[in-house]
């Protein structure tokens, strides 16, 4: 499976880290790596490090706030961009997390040709996390009470249902009622409602997965494996992730640790 990637300038060590631990557990395939607000000059290393394997690709500005960086359509763009026009299959990871064990096991793990992560803990459903204007443009009330999906990582092969799916998520992201308000605005539709704050690009995926009856039934074995453990540990102090079975470590170098980088793998 390809891997694709989106960063902003101060993110390419991540990516680097990223690349190097797809490379040391997995078939060494294409990467593709989306950047925005990055000077050119910058992404040099990715051909000095990986050669042709790695393709970039700059994020269009297809709306007024494709790169806000915390509304995360440039996600958006970047899976669609990437699975419609350049992979037939293809593993999407936050440039921040890595691989820590090989990635073999997800051709077996995959749902309708997809792995889609969804949370396990009430506090994590939708009308905590999406706003009233979102859901009335998506049409999907009935989403409230269903978990939200981690956005971070997303498997995709190429087929009608997965093009129909992540294209309906760029086009809706590029409406601003859907889209924003960005992260940083608590309680947007105001402190009597249940909504805490908008996670943008996931609240609209979690929608459209519920749209498209495309829901994956909370797994834990496959959460142990890939899943983003720390979110679930915030709002459950019981659980206890099994590190020797994760494939994946969820934003692992956007808290300093760097184990790739720098090792010759």
């Amino acid at each position: 499976m390809d891997l694709c990637t989106v960063i902003s300038q101060k993110y390419i060590p991540q990516a680097l880290n990223l690349i190097k631990s797809y490379n040391f557990y997995s078939d060494k395939e294409k990467v593709f790596v989306y950047y925005f607000n990055t000077a050119p000059e910058s992404l040099k290393i990715f051909n000095q490090l990986f050669g042709n394997q790695v393709v970039l690709r700059q994020v269009e500005e297809i709306c007024p706030h494709a790169l806000d960086p915390l509304t995360f359509v440039y996600k958006a763009y970047a899976i669609n961009d990437c699975l419609l026009n350049h992979s037939r299959s293809m593993i999407y990871s936050d440039s921040a997390n890595c691989f820590i064990k090989t990635t073999e096991p997800l051709q077996e793990d995959l749902v309708d040709n997809s792995l889609l992560m969804s949370y396990p803990h009430h506090g994590l459903t939708n009308e905590y996390w999406t706003t009233k204007k979102c859901f009335e443009k998506l049409e999907s009330p009935a989403a409230e009470i269903m978990p939200q999906y981690w956005a971070g990582f997303q498997v995709y092969q190429r087929t009608p249902d997965n093009i129909l799916l992540v294209t309906e998520l760029l086009n809706y992201l590029k409406d601003p009622d859907v889209a924003l308000p960005n992260m940083k605005e608590k309680r947007p539709d105001g402190a009597a409602a249940k909504c805490i704050e908008h996670r943008c690009d996931q609240s609209v995926l979690s929608l459209l997965i519920h749209k498209h009856n495309r829901h994956q039934l909370y797994d834990p074995e496959k959460t142990l494996k890939y899943g983003d453990w720390q979110t679930i540990v915030e709002f459950d102090r019981t659980y206890r992730p099994d590190f020797s079975k994760r494939v994946l470590a969820p934003r692992e170098s956007k808290f300093g640790q760097f184990r790739f980088l720098n090792a010759r793998v």
